[in-house]
């Protein structure tokens, strides 16, 4: 397991997030596995990722400080969730989402999903950063959930490592 996961897992607890909701994905496996064994952290698995949204937003309206993890695909899936939900009743939290057709990502499959997924992102007027780009900052899940909760709606951290330094 490469050192991205523990770097994200540490930086989950310093940003105070104590609720991860998670959608299955292969890249996010190993990252959630190790959620699995923290006992500061309670893990939901979510069937779906509108399931996930709705159980993040839950969470925040209580005060809570939840985490999402699922795929980009997942997202575009979700989006009509997102918007009304999530930013209709602007819900602080972050989604960590598995960028997959990134800059270094090999499989053609996933390709269309991450030229979608960045018109989306504009087109919308998201607040996402990029983990690949911000690697050097200790402190980027804080960050995020900084702006979520200054902004008061949902914030994207998209997982773009090179595969080597991922779950792949």
């Amino acid at each position: 397991m490469s050192n991205l996961h523990y770097t994200i897992i540490e930086q989950i607890h310093n940003a105070g997030i104590t609720h991860i909701i998670s959608v299955p994905d292969g890249y996010l496996a190993p990252m959630i596995k190790k959620i699995e064994n923290d006992d500061s952290l309670h893990l939901t698995h979510a069937a779906r990722e509108e399931e996930a949204l709705a159980i993040a937003s839950g969470l925040a309206m209580a005060g809570k400080k939840p985490m999402v993890l699922m795929q980009n695909s997942g997202f575009l899936n979700s989006i009509g969730c997102f918007a009304t939900l999530c930013q209709n009743y602007r819900t602080p939290f972050v989604l960590l989402i598995a960028n997959r057709g990134n800059l270094y990502d090999k499989n053609n499959y996933d390709i269309p999903k991450i030229r979608y997924m960045d018109g989306l992102v504009r087109s919308m007027n998201l607040l996402s950063y990029s983990c690949h780009q911000y690697r050097d900052e200790d402190n980027l899940v804080r960050l995020a959930q900084n702006v979520a909760e200054t902004a008061g709606e949902p914030t994207l951290l998209m997982l773009d490592y090179p595969p080597e330094q991922s779950a792949c």
